[in-house]
């Protein structure tokens, strides 16, 4: 069975502290409206963000804005416990002040999508996330003050983390697999096939789809779609036309644009392009760049 990439939507909040022991399947996965924060406590973890595969380590804090392709992958049978937590815009904005902003280390160049935690900063994050998660189970007298005080301390911890630390953890993904994700980029609005990159990097197609597969959970072409959807979205978002983003983001009919971009983000272009006015900042939000 081919794995797609999906796209998930998160409604509002959505904090889980997970701990498991059991082997993972790689997959890929979208949120059309939320940021993510994820602290690794434990585990042998691979994490793909957009183009690059890194190794995380205890301690290890991810930053996903919205429009961001990502997974986890859990290598082996190792005990591993993480805690992410998604949230959209509209609800931790009210947060931030004039002067401080803390949506800040979702857009800083300083820290590539993550950075690490010490010993009593992870036990503060872990506090903040159990707290948030018995509170809204409990629902008692402002509770929902106390969740919002919680992902508040969260975010200012994830700032000064990101403003404090250098890490520079490297991609580890296989070199075929990094040439592959560079000529997608390179070429993702022009006529291209598995076959032109096979070619290209001087490999057998079958090979290539097989070693793509196995590496990221989806499959090359389904890749290729993807990104070319996440590319019309952004494209949406900043004012294009429907007609004008479909050729522009390398589709080359326009009825099968229509019926791709629906089926990944569930709904038309139309009604998404309707939709901007409620994710206009999310234009901004990822740091993909096309």
């Amino acid at each position: 069975m081919m794995n797609e990439i999906s796209i998930e939507s998160i409604d509002q909040l959505l904090v889980s502290h997970i701990r498991s022991c059991r082997k993972a399947e790689r997959t890929l996965h979208i949120h059309n409206n939320a940021y993510e924060i994820m602290l690794i406590k434990s585990g042998n973890v691979d994490y793909f963000i957009n183009n690059v595969t890194y190794h995380l380590t205890k301690g290890s804090l991810t930053f996903i804005c919205p429009n961001d392709i990502h997974g986890l992958f859990i290598k082996d049978d190792t005990p591993y416990e993480r805690m992410p937590i998604h949230f959209e815009e509209s609800f931790a904005k009210s947060l931030s002040t004039p002067i401080t902003d803390l949506f800040s280390c979702f857009h800083s160049h300083k820290q590539e999508y993550l950075c690490h935690l010490n010993n009593k900063q992870m036990a503060e994050y872990e506090q903040y996330i159990d707290t948030i998660i018995a509170n809204l189970n409990e629902k008692g007298f402002g509770y929902d003050v106390r969740v919002k005080a919680c992902l508040l301390m969260i975010l200012l911890l994830a700032n000064e983390a990101a403003q404090s630390t250098d890490t520079s953890l490297g991609d580890i993904s296989p070199k075929i697999i990094r040439d592959t994700i560079s000529f997608v980029d390179t070429n993702l609005t022009s006529d291209i096939s598995i076959q032109t990159i096979a070619d290209y990097l001087n490999i057998s197609r079958s090979r290539l789809s097989h070693l793509f597969k196995e590496y990221t959970g989806t499959s090359l072409w389904n890749y290729i779609i993807t990104r070319r959807i996440q590319y019309a979205r952004k494209l949406l978002l900043n004012g294009g036309s429907i007609t004008a983003t479909c050729y522009e983001c390398g589709f080359k009919d326009y009825a099968h644009f229509v019926k791709v971009f629906s089926k990944i983000n569930g709904v038309s272009p139309g009604k998404y392009a309707k939709s901007i006015p409620a994710y206009i900042n999310e234009a901004s939000a990822s740091k993909l760049i096309l």
